[in-house]
């Protein structure tokens, strides 16, 4: 009898340390490119975001839950130091736990290459200096600027600023979570 009891004491401590266990389970918080992952945070991983307020936050993870999530957040601030030199110090916040629904947005990694093409501005570039060419040339050749063979050229200037505009749009300089990003945990 006392084996017994002995026994079942000791499953009884062991389902409780276990129980125990996986409540402070650490899961990781998954950041997936069309169900790939892109980029994965554990406790203790720096994690920069956009809030669902559009505030962007920055900080360490504390823990992370099923749904939710735990920062302790800080800022860096721009500084002026003795020496007359910029500098950058470090404001703690406190500590921020919120559903990570709540994440709307990741940037981009550090020196991602985002070219002239891919953000629109050579579009708007060229739309913008078409348009100023065509203006000039009618103005200094006394050409009426409205008219019927310039407005053509004019409006293709206009929808090469605004096709740069779209593509600009389309390529954000951040993983904007929805369609295409998705955030999960594990």
């Amino acid at each position: 009898m006392k084996t017994i009891v002995s026994f079942l004491f000791c499953v009884l401590l062991a389902s409780h340390g276990m129980a125990q266990t996986n409540s402070k389970e650490s899961h990781i918080l998954m950041l997936k490119d069309h169900g790939v992952v892109v980029h994965s945070y554990t406790a203790g991983d720096y994690i920069n975001f956009e809030f669902s307020n559009q505030q962007w936050l920055t900080g360490y993870i504390d823990w992370i839950k099923n749904d939710s999530i735990q920062i302790n957040q800080f800022a860096l601030q721009s500084i002026i130091t003795v020496y007359g030199t910029y500098g950058e110090d470090t404001l703690k916040l406190g500590k921020l736990a919120f559903h990570i629904n709540e994440i709307i947005a990741f940037p981009k990694e550090r020196g991602h290459f985002n070219s002239v093409f891919t953000n629109g501005l050579f579009l708007k570039t060229a739309g913008i200096g078409y348009i100023g060419l065509n203006v000039i040339n009618s103005l200094s050749n006394k050409d009426p600027l409205f008219a019927k063979d310039n407005l053509s050229k004019l409006l293709g200037g206009a929808l090469s600023w605004v096709s740069g505009v779209l593509v600009h749009k389309s390529n954000p300089n951040y993983r904007p979570i929805g369609k295409r990003y998705t955030v999960e945990t594990l």
